[in-house]
């Protein structure tokens, strides 16, 4: 489910509560540029940073954006654990924003 939230930009990242209803701050937690999907999950420093040891760790460059991603979802069953990983990457950042943020 988070995952089909995420391609289709309905995450709650704080660009899209805007949207529903006014927000105070909408900046990201972690470095304080506006928090939307693109930049939670690939732009901010922090995500780079887990896409970088990702990427050396398996030896694939990935997390640039979803379309990098879902380059190897849609390649069939040989890329299964890399599918895998990259969504534990993305709930995992996911996860601790909003530990940050509640």
């Amino acid at each position: 489910m988070f995952l089909w939230l995420l391609i289709n930009n309905r995450v709650l990242t704080r660009d899209n509560l805007a949207k529903r209803r006014k927000v105070e701050d909408e900046t990201c937690l972690f470095c304080a540029k506006k928090e939307t999907s693109q930049h939670l999950f690939f732009d901010c420093v922090v995500a780079k940073r887990c896409w970088v040891l990702i990427s050396e760790i398996i030896e694939v460059s990935v997390g640039e954006n979803m379309v990098n991603i879902g380059k190897f979802w849609l390649s069939s069953k040989r890329n299964g654990l890399l599918n895998i990983v990259t969504s534990v990457v993305l709930w995992s950042i996911w996860k601790l924003r909003n530990e940050l943020y509640f």
